[in-house]
């Protein structure tokens, strides 16, 4: 993997002192778990959600579209990434970037990218 750093989601208490990249071909959650990192290749689809909590409190299980996720810190309680994986054992990810429109924003830019650079080679 090319290690071209694009933008980097500091740690802080949100996302429990955890750091989020975006790198040209990949991302990297420096977490309590260890390094993940994601290929763009693996990536099927990046949303910012609101917090669950909220949701919880009008009575909305959110049960229809429900998938076994790794929380990699406090998503459930505040706006957050939800980005899913074509593959792998793990397929869906929560996570709290400082800023999660910021984030999903520029990782879009990058895949898009990432994608016409694929079809050129």
């Amino acid at each position: 993997m090319d290690e071209n750093l694009i933008y980097t989601s500091e740690s802080t208490y949100k996302n429990l002192w955890q750091t989020y990249k975006i790198f040209d071909d990949h991302l990297e959650f420096d977490t309590i778990y260890g390094k993940i990192n994601i290929p763009f290749d693996a990536i099927e689809s990046i949303e910012v959600q609101d917090s669950d909590v909220k949701d919880l409190l009008k009575g909305d299980l959110k049960l229809k579209e429900f998938k076994p996720a790794l929380k990699l810190d406090w998503a459930n309680f505040q706006e957050h990434v939800v980005l899913d994986k074509i593959e792998g054992f793990c397929k869906r990810f929560l996570f709290t970037p400082q800023n999660p429109v910021e984030f999903k924003n520029v990782l879009q830019s990058a895949l898009k990218k990432y994608w016409k650079n694929q079809l050129i080679l």
